[in-house]
């Protein structure tokens, strides 16, 4: 009896077109500068997207944007349920004291439905005024319409006052 392998395309069984026309990236360099912090104060990270090595040559077909670099937050506008991103943080932080705690969280959905995910948590102690660089990834699914239908706003919180400047987002996408 021969053996027979079939090969088939299995994005093409719901009619969604290639694989590599649903998976893409945009990266979104930041050149706003230095942000203060407030002590014990969630801070939302700016992203302009008007950075040197911005990139969205290799973005998902269909969409146009991921971020929304008015604001730093993430924008599912054009995502349906079911799509994935994985997003990846660089930024530094430069606390004026040693010893602090840095946390990092993604706040999602919307009005009363809006919850936080905290994603870091670490004591920043190699000393006071130096850059701490950090790069973060985080995963975020389309799984209900109370996250597609808000933004995603990174925030960070430090225990004591410092600065924050970030590099910019990395924010891979699969379109379901």
């Amino acid at each position: 009896m021969p053996f027979h392998i079939q090969i088939t395309d299995e994005s093409d069984q719901n009619g969604s077109g290639s694989i590599s026309e649903n998976f893409g990236f945009i990266d979104y360099n930041d050149t706003t500068g230095g942000v203060s912090l407030s002590a014990n104060t969630w801070t939302d990270v700016p992203n302009n997207g008007a950075g040197a090595f911005s990139n969205s040559t290799y973005k998902p077909t269909g969409v146009t944007n991921l971020l929304d670099t008015s604001t730093g937050y993430l924008d599912f506008s054009e995502l349906s349920l079911g799509s994935e991103l994985i997003i990846r943080n660089d930024f530094k932080v430069n606390p004026t004291a040693n010893n602090c705690l840095l946390e990092v969280r993604y706040l999602l959905g919307q009005g009363a439905g809006e919850y936080a995910l905290q994603f870091w948590s670490e004591r920043l102690d190699n000393g006071s005024g130096i850059d701490y660089q950090r790069v973060l990834s985080f995963p975020v699914y389309m799984g209900d319409t109370n996250t597609q239908g808000g933004v995603g706003k990174l925030q960070v919180k430090l225990s004591t006052t410092g600065t924050l400047t970030n590099a910019g987002s990395y924010i891979s996408a699969k379109i379901n």
